[in-house]
């Protein structure tokens, strides 16, 4: 064993790494990590070569089976690297908490250890980008209404990643317990500013049959969103389950929508809103038109007409985590430097 402070074969001693480690909080990711850059920094992503094994799912112990540790690794060409390590707790909000906390370790191309950062933060913002780099070649570029369906942590940097790249001038938010909606109405004014109009939504099929964009940030078991509400023209972002047996629209959303998906490997795995009607022949995976990757290198057309529906389903994937890391990382040098 190692004394502290000693090294191994000329290497760095453990006191050494870990005064090299940087640990970023939640609140510093926040100020460091731009929504703008970060959406770029997903579209280069999903161009570039880089191997993100499958991600493991583990049962904790407790509750009634559906509290769960992820484990998500990804790596560069060069070989930097990230393992994010999450845990998902249903029962977490009624006692104040966040039901998904998580870490990310950062990893230099030398195997390194360089930075532990706050998971769950990251998570938020990139799945929010990873939405809005969707909604760039999904949606209409008039694009004014959105509605956030949906009250949790990551309910804010939704609506902030749907602001950042289409003129929404309204959102609405929608919740079924009314403190928790106010405020995320509340979080959501802070993030994007007064220029846009943030309110509760007072009738969800009203407001989904008036908005542009709707994205579904919720962990329920059944569908929330129904295909009778929405109208020609909207992009539907369904990001809040991951999970075979969890769905957030009804057949009819489905059926109604041309289809795209974060990544193929993942949804294909875990997404029960494409899972399910697809078991019972509702729709088929050949409807299922492409992945991020084919909409940023343009193998598969995005949005072609005004009236046409458009869905996305992401059900997350460490290539986003490293994308957000290395970017955090660059702006973490910069602002030493600076």
């Amino acid at each position: 064993m190692l004394e502290r402070g000693s090294s191994h074969r000329g290497g760095p001693g453990l006191e050494a790494l870990v005064k090299s480690m940087r640990v970023l909080s939640g609140e510093e990711i926040l100020d460091l990590l731009p929504m703008r850059e970060l959406i770029e920094q997903l579209r280069i992503a999903f161009l570039d070569p880089c191997v993100c094994p499958d991600r493991q799912i583990t049962a904790l112990p407790g509750g009634s089976g559906d509290r769960l540790l992820l484990y998500m690794p990804a790596f560069d060409p060069a070989g930097a690297a990230v393992v994010k390590l999450a845990t998902i707790l249903p029962e977490n909000p009624a006692r104040g908490l966040p039901a998904i906390q998580a870490a990310i370790l950062v990893f230099s191309p030398s195997g390194t250890p360089i930075a532990v950062l706050d998971g769950a933060a990251v998570t938020r913002m990139r799945t929010g980008a990873a939405s809005a780099l969707a909604s760039s070649y999904l949606s209409r570029p008039d694009s004014a209404r959105l509605l956030v369906i949906g009250t949790g942590a990551l309910a804010p940097c939704m609506a902030w990643a749907h602001c950042t790249v289409r003129p929404i001038r309204q959102v609405w938010v929608s919740g079924r317990d009314e403190r928790r909606t106010r405020a995320t109405v509340e979080a959501i004014g802070a993030l994007v500013g007064a220029q846009v109009h943030v309110e509760v939504a007072d009738s969800l099929d009203r407001a989904a049959a008036e908005a542009d964009v709707i994205s579904c940030a919720t962990s329920s078991a059944e569908p929330v969103l129904q295909g009778a509400w929405i109208r020609p023209g909207t992009f539907i972002d369904l990001v809040g389950s991951f999970s075979p047996i969890r769905r957030e629209a009804d057949d009819e959303v489905m059926r109604r929508s041309r289809l795209f998906v974060d990544t193929f490997e993942g949804a294909l795995a875990e997404a029960g809103d494409l899972l399910d009607p697809i078991g019972r022949g509702v729709i088929t995976r050949e409807q299922i038109e492409g992945e991020l990757a084919d909409l940023v290198s343009g193998r598969v057309t995005g949005r072609s007409s005004a009236d046409e529906i458009t869905l996305f389903k992401s059900v997350g994937s460490a290539i986003e985590d490293l994308a957000a890391a290395q970017l955090l990382m660059a702006q973490f040098e910069a602002a030493d430097r600076g």
